[in-house]
C-alpha cells in the first residue's frame, strides 16, 4: 500500500468527531497494520490522572478497525465494515503523564488474503482483531480484540 492511500484512509478518520476529541494520530498505516497514538489531555483522564478507559477503548477500536480496512481500501465501495463487538483487559495504569499512548493492531497476510478473497467471492467476513497498547515506555497497559463484520454493501 503506498501512503497516498494511508493519507486517504487516515483523512478520512481524522473528520470523524471523536478522533478529534482524543487527539489521535497516525502513526504507521500499511497493509494489515495499524498504530494509533494519543497524548492524553487532562480532559481525557479519570479521577486517578489515568487515561480512561474509554478512551483507551477508543483508541484500541481505531486502531482494530483501520487495520481491518488496510488490506481492502480498494474493495471499500463494495464493502460495509462495522465493528460488531469488543473487548478489553486493563493490564496496568495508562498514566496521563506516561503518554502518548499507543495503539498497535496487526493482521496476518493468510488473513488478509482470505478476508480479500472472500470480499471478491461476496461472502460476508467475521475478523478477530488484537490489538495492543502500551504507554510511552513500550508497557501495555491494556489488550483487546474487536470483531469486525464485513458485508457485501446493498445496490
Amino acid at each position: 500500500m503506498d501512503s497516498a492511500v494511508g493519507d486517504l484512509v487516515w483523512g478520512g478518520f481524522q473528520k470523524l468527531g471523536f478522533i478529534q476529541y482524543a487527539g489521535m494520530e497516525n502513526v504507521e498505516y500499511r497493509e494489515g497494520c495499524n498504530v494509533v497514538q494519543m497524548a492524553p489531555k487532562p480532559e481525557h483522564l479519570n479521577h486517578n490522572g489515568d487515561l480512561h478507559a474509554a478512551m483507551l477503548f477508543g483508541l484500541a477500536e481505531t486502531a482494530a478497525m483501520g487495520a481491518s480496512i488496510s488490506g481492502i481500501v480498494d474493495l471499500m465501495g463494495d464493502a460495509f465494515i462495522v465493528a460488531r463487538d469488543g473487548r478489553i483487559e486493563y493490564l496496568a495504569r495508562a498514566k496521563g503523564e506516561a503518554g502518548p499512548i499507543r495503539a498497535t493492531s496487526e493482521l496476518s497476510a493468510e488473513g488478509l488474503k482470505q478476508m480479500r478473497e472472500d470480499i471478491l467471492a461476496g461472502n460476508p467476513v467475521e475478523l478477530s482483531v488484537p490489538v495492543d497498547i502500551t504507554d510511552n515506555t513500550g508497557k501495555s497497559v491494556a489488550a483487546a480484540t474487536f470483531t469486525a463484520v464485513i458485508r457485501p454493501r446493498r445496490k
